[in-house]
């Protein structure tokens, strides 16, 4: 038997209900002292806490991690066991976790946790099941743990968290270095209220703590916001075969966590985001909606015929190429101009978001009479009118969406761009399911639903604007200095960047105006894919930027960038490969049988990495030309001739005319990154300052 003193510290706000059978628990095992921290009550928490013989002290109402940080510097023990108020202890089971705890080395070792709803109900009875079912039970938590008092007393709860708490000490735990656990053997009872309240405010809760937590650790903001989708489809499907009862819950769950969630990260900052966060924000704003890009199309897939499905995705390519047309480069110049206006950048904003959506719902004009004139390929989704409308008014609501991204970064404010990606992401999803269940079944759907995420998209970003107070200044309005001041440091960057993404958006155009709409269906859904592994080098591209920019370049750090962006491209294209074919013979044979073309563009992924490398020197050493000339020859490469190569070789053949693109500009980049490391940077005239190259686009 372990000769630890135990204190026990119970943290209890109004939970006379539950108190005296928790403590009644506790004081049958026989603790060295046990602590009630008593967050204010209203109701008799405290005189039945002094009655079970606990020592009772109170938190003036701080808080949950205040309450629980109070009680550890209390208690006297040299093991705090935190035990929340909902919790009941089984006989014997504080020493056999204790003898646990000691023999396995732990700094923290949670009790294993069997939910259990408080009354015969709907609400307690669904969480107690989600909470059983969950693989959340086995994460390390704090409502029944045992912890070394000095460890919690050096990490310690942060104040300024009032939920997500024990998610966010988890974190810092694990990078201390500290051994966590979770028990198998020594359970004890949870209870959950049964009242839909209940639910509502653990919901709520969970919610806003995620995103308190992203906020103070934007590492882990991709994966953080993701949760409540990925709990929320595993909720479903098991429901769907186990207890289809708890379907409702989990529209609840999903809904609540959600607009906590966005209401915490939409409320304004007190400080900027480091320059480091912003980049991670960054990253998972394009990580994250991932998932629910691929479900929408594969919702699209399971209910539209191939020759459906590949028209609407030419349709969204073409939007999607006006818009990277369209932006002129107003992006990157806002990442320059912005920080140093007087007025917080309001007529500067409201130039930018009328420049890029004029210029682009321009570009979506002239792309549709051109390619009804044609008549073949996406031309032929202009027999309706109505995708024709919808079609514009993506161009026009993308683009002011993808400047609002621009803003938040010079605003050292790029939390909001994931908000706004996964406002955008779910709204495409649930309005495709919404026309798919009142019986729209046509290409209008498709490109109607990314109009409204695009829509959704641009209205939460001037929500965000509007609580930051920096609303645009309309009335400055599209006047030709304003937008000349923009455009001036802006173009010369633009044509780097249409070169080396032009043919991403080009080539589901080229396929559907030669192999028609089956094929490009199944070439976008792949491209989808391996687009997902392209964002790896990118970053590494736009990370090694960051680092090299108005310094001398190092090969050491250039090479570091390079291995780095091998390594993670080479573990991404490998699951790709691996679970590509899987997830494509999920959508039917139709797709299943463009597999084939993973191994081609894989291997031509890893290439790129050289090439994003390279590109990210020459932004850092202000070489943007000589950039723009490697990869404008990249993309006349793929698309001069790949029409011809359709016709004759079919997808197959497009794979490997990009591939070869890359291998082309690749050993075009790794000989030049053997000079320019060796070099001094030169500063070219009418490129973009350097406080500009320093930030992503």
């Amino acid at each position: 038997m372990s000769d630890l003193k135990v204190s026990v510290v119970v943290p209890a706000r109004n939970a006379a209900a539950w108190l005296r059978e928790c403590l009644e628990s506790i004081r049958s095992q026989h603790p060295h002292e046990m602590i009630v921290v008593d967050g204010c009550s209203t109701d008799d928490t405290a005189a039945i806490a002094r009655e079970c013989g606990a020592t009772v002290i109170s938190d003036e109402g701080r808080g949950l991690p205040a309450a629980r940080m109070l009680g550890a510097r209390t208690a006297t023990g040299e093991v705090v066991a935190l035990i929340d108020a909902d919790v009941v202890l089984p006989p014997d089971s504080l020493r056999r976790l204790l003898d646990e705890f000691e023999s396995g080395g732990y700094d923290g070792l949670q009790f294993g946790l069997a939910s259990e709803a408080d009354g015969p109900g709907y609400w307690g009875a669904a969480l107690a099941w989600h909470h059983n079912h969950s693989r959340v039970r086995g994460w390390f938590g704090v409502s029944a743990t045992l912890m070394r008092r000095d460890v919690l007393l050096s990490v310690g709860f942060d104040d300024e968290f009032r939920s997500g708490e024990d998610v966010e000490l988890r974190i810092r735990l694990e990078q201390a270095g500290y051994r966590l656990g979770v028990s198998d053997s020594v359970v004890v009872r949870h209870r959950f209220d049964d009242t839909f309240d209940y639910a509502r405010d653990q919901w709520l809760q969970d919610g806003a703590g995620m995103a308190r937590t992203v906020r103070k650790h934007p590492g882990r903001a991709g994966w953080m916001a993701m949760l409540p989708l990925l709990a929320t489809v595993r909720g479903v499907g098991l429901s769907l075969f186990k207890a289809p009862r708890f379907l409702p819950y989990w529209m609840g769950f999903f809904l609540y966590n959600y607009r906590a969630m966005f209401g915490e990260i939409l409320r304004p900052a007190h400080k900027p985001i480091s320059v480091g966060g912003n980049a991670a924000w960054l990253a998972a704003a394009r990580i994250a909606p991932m998932v629910t890009g691929f479900l929408f199309w594969a919702l699209a897939a399971l209910v539209l015929p191939p020759e459906q499905i590949g028209l609407g995705s030419a349709v969204v390519s073409a939007a999607l190429l006006t818009v990277q047309l369209g932006m002129l480069g107003v992006g990157p110049a806002t990442l320059t101009l912005l920080p140093t206006e007087t007025d917080g950048g309001r007529r500067l904003v409201a130039t930018s978001l009328l420049t890029v959506a004029t210029s682009s719902l321009f570009g979506a004009g002239l792309l549709v009479v051109v390619t009804r004139w044609l008549g073949t390929g996406v031309g032929e989704a202009w027999n309706d009118p109505v995708v024709t409308v919808l079609f514009l008014a993506t161009a026009l609501l993308a683009a002011s969406a993808y400047q609002l991204d621009h803003v938040g970064v010079a605003q050292q404010r790029a939390d909001r761009t994931l908000v706004r990606s996964l406002v955008q992401s779910l709204v495409q999803l649930a309005f495709l399911a919404a026309g798919f269940a009142v019986g729209i079944r046509d290409l209008s759907v498709v490109v109607g639903a990314v109009a409204a995420g695009a829509l959704a998209s641009v209205l939460v970003g001037f929500r965000q604007l509007a609580r930051a107070k920096v609303s645009p200044d309309w009335r400055h309005g599209l006047r030709p200095g304003p937008a000349l001041k923009l455009l001036k440091p802006g173009l010369p960057n633009h044509a780097l960047m249409l070169a080396d993404r032009a043919p991403g958006y080009v080539l589901p155009l080229i396929v559907a105006s030669t192999l028609g709409p089956s094929s490009t269906a199944a070439w976008y859904i792949v491209w989808m894919m391996a687009s997902a592994v392209f964002f790896v080098p990118q970053s590494a591209g736009f990370t090694l930027q960051t680092a090299l920019a108005g310094t001398r370049a190092r090969p050491g750090l250039v090479a570091s960038a390079l291995r780095a962006s091998l390594v993670l491209t080479l573990v991404a294209g490998l699951i790709l490969v691996v679970a590509g074919p899987l997830l494509l013979s999920f959508l039917g044979p139709q797709y299943a049988s463009a597999w084939v073309l993973l191994p081609v563009l894989v291997p031509a992924l890893l290439l790129s990495c050289v090439t994003q490398v390279y590109y990210g020197l020459c932004r850092a050493q202000g070489r943007l030309f000589e950039a723009t000339v490697v990869a404008t020859l990249a993309a006349v490469l793929v698309v001069a001739p790949a029409a011809a190569v359709a016709v004759n070789y079919g997808l197959t053949g497009v794979s490997v005319l990009w591939a070869v693109a890359q291998a082309t500009a690749s050993v075009i980049a790794a000989r030049r990154l053997v000079t320019l490391t060796r070099v001094k940077p030169a500063a070219t005239a009418g490129e973009i300052p350097s406080a500009a190259r320093h930030q992503p686009t």
